[in-house]
């Protein structure tokens, strides 16, 4: 049966069982342009039972990422998105509660790609990651330590290539790869501008460090500002915006410039493809632009760890957390809020305690 909660937004599709009930959420449509919350729906259903060698788990943080959008759309065949009615997956930080694989006890943190349900079963414990816990928070796995974090270094660093003197532009600056992406850079030497579209935004990362400037483009163009931050013009662009930012960033770069490619976040709820204006200063600039997805380098993964996780643990690494309590029924609300650039770093759900 479906039916509209209070505020109008998620559906939920009530089902009767004799047995405990778990909770999950479902794609109940696929969105047009803005994503909404009509777009989930919340569905109680039997409680997950276990074989041999499979693991039980509760779900403690719900990752959410920009990329969940284009999985929404139906998407062609060698990448297709959810399945109507079907869960939606992300990562997940969740602890076992039970388990009949000897790979993993009961109370050990994991991670994997998980249903957004209050608790899962994974048959055979296959794609669960343990948590080591001298990382620091188990919520690090999936943010500063996790693929965040290694994102930002594959692109700020490995694509990037800046070296002293640089300056490095970053769009999305406060987000949780745009926030990392600027202090690698700043490590390495180079001069490190960013952008965000809020003043709150702006204050907070020029209180925090790890940029030289940083400007709202909402309330300066970024003709204007760039012309400003980066007289001396652009060596690196970290993209995490795309549109307009990106034309930008292409008028003021350098002559054999690196624009390592993250993401297009400004059109990930548009129709249509408005295009970039301006790729001829590829080829007059000798510009190597890189798009990258961060699953063909989790590989690195153990090494970035291994290399970052003391600079977190002395301070020398800042790193928001933007921890949306409230539970499971909190994650559509979440989601597009991060589209509407609510969060400040890593925005997660947190279904239950740790």
């Amino acid at each position: 049966m479906l039916g509209a909660f209070p505020d109008g937004g998620r559906q939920t599709r009530a089902r009767r069982y004799s047995g405990p009930i778990n909770t999950r959420i479902v794609l109940a449509r696929r969105p047009v342009g803005w994503v909404d919350e009509g777009c989930f729906a919340t569905e109680d259903v039997a409680e997950p039972e276990i074989g041999p060698e499979d693991v039980l788990l509760q779900s403690v943080y719900l990752s959410l990422d920009p990329y969940l959008r284009g999985r929404m759309n139906e998407g062609p065949s060698y990448a297709p998105g959810f399945a109507l009615g079907a869960p939606i997956v992300s990562r997940v930080v969740a602890r076992v509660i039970a388990s009949r694989n000897a790979r993993f006890a009961v109370g050990e943190h994991v991670w994997g790609f998980l249903d957004w349900a209050e608790r899962v079963r994974v048959p055979r414990g296959e794609g669960l990651h343990k948590i080591d816990p001298a990382l620091g928070r188990i919520s690090h796995a999936v943010s500063v330590l996790g693929m965040p974090g290694l994102t930002a270094w594959i692109g700020a660093i490995q694509i990037g290539q800046p070296v002293p003197g640089d300056t490095v532009y970053v769009s999305s600056a406060a987000g949780a790869v745009g926030q990392l992406a600027g202090q690698f850079a700043k490590r390495a030497g180079a001069r490190v501008v960013g952008s965000v579209g809020s003043e709150a935004k702006r204050a907070h990362l020029l209180a925090r460090g790890g940029f030289d400037a940083v400007f709202n483009y909402k309330t300066t163009p970024p003709d204007e500002a760039l012309r400003s931050h980066c007289p001396r013009g652009i060596d690196v662009y970290f993209d995490n915006v795309g549109g307009t930012t990106l034309e930008a960033a292409l008028r003021h770069a350098n002559a054999a410039a690196r624009f390592p490619v993250c993401g297009m976040i400004s059109a990930y709820n548009t129709e249509g493809d408005a295009g970039i204006r301006g790729l001829q200063a590829v080829l007059t600039k000798r510009i190597t632009m890189t798009g990258f997805i961060i699953y063909d380098h989790v590989h690195h993964l153990p090494a970035y760890q291994a290399r970052v996780a003391p600079w977190l643990r002395s301070g020398e690494l800042w790193f928001d957390e933007d921890i949306v309590p409230g539970g499971l029924a909190q994650a559509p609300a979440a989601l597009v809020g991060l589209f509407k650039g609510e969060a400040m770093g890593k925005r997660l759900v947190q279904v239950a305690p740790e």
